[in-house]
Order: C-alpha cells, then structure tokens, then sequence
C-alpha cells in the first residue's frame, strides 16, 4: 500500500535506551537546531553548512530557490555508457578514486550504481572521507548508523553504504586525524578536507594494502573548492600505496531527464588538466511533488506523509526507515516540514517504519507503510 490507505502502529526493533535513543535524541536535536536557524532569518545562500543541513532534511526547495544558488552546465549527448567506460578504464587499477559534490543526490546514486559493477569486477574495499568509525569498524553489518560520520546526514549515502556492505566490502575511513576539538575548531572547511583526505589515503594503505596486496580500492571522497587539492590527494594516495589511481570526477550538468554522460573536453588529454583521469556530467535529479529524488539506481515514489505524523504549529521531523532497520539507521529519507509545509516523502519499493517528532517529543506512535 502507499500512504493514504490504511496504516497500523509498527514497532521499533529492541533498542538499547542507553546509548541508542540518547544517540539519535542528540541527532535530532541538532537538525531542529538548524531549522531553528532558519526560521529566524539566517540564508542559506550565505551559510554553507545551514544549505547543507537543509538538504539533508529533504528541503533542497529551500536552498536551491535562493538568489545566487549554483548555476549548472548543460549536459552533453551519451555516446558511451558511463559505467562501463569507467569499469573498463578501471581493469588494469588497484585503486579508482571518485570525486563528488556531497550532497549531489544524483551523483551519490551514481556512485551506488558504479560500485556494485566496481565489486563485481574485483573490487574489495570502499574507502570514504565522510565516514568516521568506531574502533572496531563499522557497528552494524547492513546499514550505516546517524553515528558513523559526515555522510550520515544524508539518506542517499545510507543507500549507498547498505550497498557497499551487500557487496562484502571492506569499510575505511580517515580514523581520528585531529589531537584536539581545539585544533579542529582552528580549521578551516578546505584545510580540514585536505587533512581528513590525506588521512584517509594512509588508512588505505595501512589496513588494506599492507594485509592484502592485491587488493582493490574504491576512494569516495568530497569535490574540494581547491582543484589543486585532487592533485594533492592522488599524489599522496600513490606515495602512501605504492599505486598509481584512476580518478574520476563526478560534475552536474541539467536537464534532469538527460542521461550521465562523459565529458571529453574535460576528462581526456592534455585538456582535462592534471586532476581527473576521466570526467562525467551527472544531471540533477528531477523534482517530484516539490521533493528533490534520490537519483536513477531505483524507482521512487510519492508517498503522503500519513496524517497521525503532522503537528500544524511546530516544525516537524519526519524519517522513513526500512522494516527490521534499528534507530541509529541513516533513514531512507528524512523530511523537516515547517508550520504550514506540505510535502510528501520520496520512497523507493519496501515496507517502512514512518516516525515524526517535534522538539518535543514523538507526534505519535510509528506508523507501518508498504510502498509498491
């Protein structure tokens, strides 16, 4: 069923109350901080961090509206298909690093569709600098959890990283790179990536290459603002490894039906420049019911907010996990709808567990959807 036929109370799996709840409590917290931020006047247009928060509560309509938001290319004829092109570019490489604007939903589906060819074809560890681990590596062996780093925020990496781990991919991240919140804090945005970037470069080469030699690396990590700082990166990759990488380069390009297309001007010979080996225009995804989609790997759905979750005078956090999902689980999406906001969720096929909160507390009991 979708939402708007008959729904029934669903049960959260068993948690532990102690650590969990506290965790995604302090979760929550933070993204009704930021629409807080928002509904008191703060732009998006002049604060990164609050468009990026804003994305990841599914309200790119409140970012990509904005006077100045980022203009696109236009996206040039497929002749290749792009997955292949890079599959076969990638045969003879160890490593394949992909570089990407974090909160590009298309691009990330993208990335989920390339790595399952990527494991297919040999491909063993996924490496990404958004993610932070606990010492013991990943803490659920399906999912990724609202703990685990920068990407959490975002469902589209949830769909990645559960794609990663149905392949058997061997999960890096950059480790602890700071000494101090105070040293961190002293960082800037560029200066943090480069660090976070280089430390994950030696993570690979330490707990991946230095066990298993012939292994073969998939490298995720953020477009800086820098170009020189690609070039730095692949440079400290092949220092630290001892292999050459392919990196390949994700950019957008509109319209949204267009189809993901390689770039020639920019992604072969001299013309390309020193950073990227290969190129690809990734169109934007296309708007549904004034909600941006998660991109082409599957097929998605409206699906009306059920009524039991809306709450008319505060803002509202709605978020949509899998059946059988835990707590902590990054949702399949997440929407934060301010008083007077109508939008719908955006749902590949499955059965879900619908929750919703104000800064108060839950709105009601969990709500069961089936989406078909």
């Amino acid at each position: 069923m979708l939402a708007g036929d008959p729904v029934v109370p669903a049960t959260a799996p068993d948690r532990d109350w102690s650590v969990e709840a506290d965790l995604a409590g302090e979760a929550r917290a933070f993204f009704f901080g930021q629409a807080d931020l928002y509904l008191a006047g703060a732009s998006p247009a002049s604060d990164g961090k609050l468009a990026d928060v804003l994305r990841a509560m599914g309200r790119d309509d409140l970012v990509d509206t904005v006077p100045g938001s980022e203009t696109v290319n236009g996206c040039p004829q497929q002749w290749v298909e792009p997955i292949e092109m890079i599959a076969r570019a990638a045969a003879g490489s160890q490593i394949v690093i992909v570089e990407s604007d974090r909160h590009a939903a298309s691009q990330t589906a993208f990335l989920k569709d390339l790595v399952t060819r990527l494991a297919s074809d040999g491909f063993t560890a996924f490496a990404d600098d958004g993610l932070t681990l606990g010492p013991g590596g990943a803490a659920h062996p399906d999912v990724l959890l609202v703990s685990e780093g920068l990407v959490t925020r975002d469902p589209g990496h949830g769909r990645l990283i559960r794609e990663v781990k149905r392949g058997g991919l061997q999960l890096v991240d950059a480790g602890v790179w700071w000494t101090s919140s105070r040293e961190l804090s002293s960082l800037s945005p560029a200066e943090q990536s480069v660090r976070r970037q280089a430390a994950l470069a030696e993570q690979v080469s330490r707990r991946v290459f230095a066990n298993a030699p012939q292994a073969r690396v998939i490298v995720h990590v953020e477009r800086s603002a820098d170009p020189s700082a690609m070039i730095s990166l692949k440079d400290t990759v092949a220092a630290q490894t001892g292999r050459t990488p392919l990196v390949v380069s994700l950019t957008a390009c509109a319209p949204a039906d267009s189809e993901p297309a390689f770039v020639p001007s920019l992604g072969e010979g001299a013309a390309q420049g020193a950073s990227a080996d290969m190129v690809f225009a990734i169109p934007r995804a296309a708007i549904k019911d004034g909600r941006l989609t998660s991109g082409r790997s599957e097929g998605e759905n409206v699906v009306s907010v059920p009524p039991a979750l809306l709450a008319s005078d505060l803002p509202v956090l709605i978020e949509a996990r899998r059946v059988g999902d835990p707590d902590l689980a990054v949702p399949e999406d997440r929407l934060m709808l301010l008083p007077g906001d109508r939008l719908p969720l955006i749902l590949p096929p499955g059965d879900y567990r619908i929750e919703a909160w104000t800064r108060i507390g839950p709105v009601s009991a969990p709500v069961a959807v089936s989406v078909s």
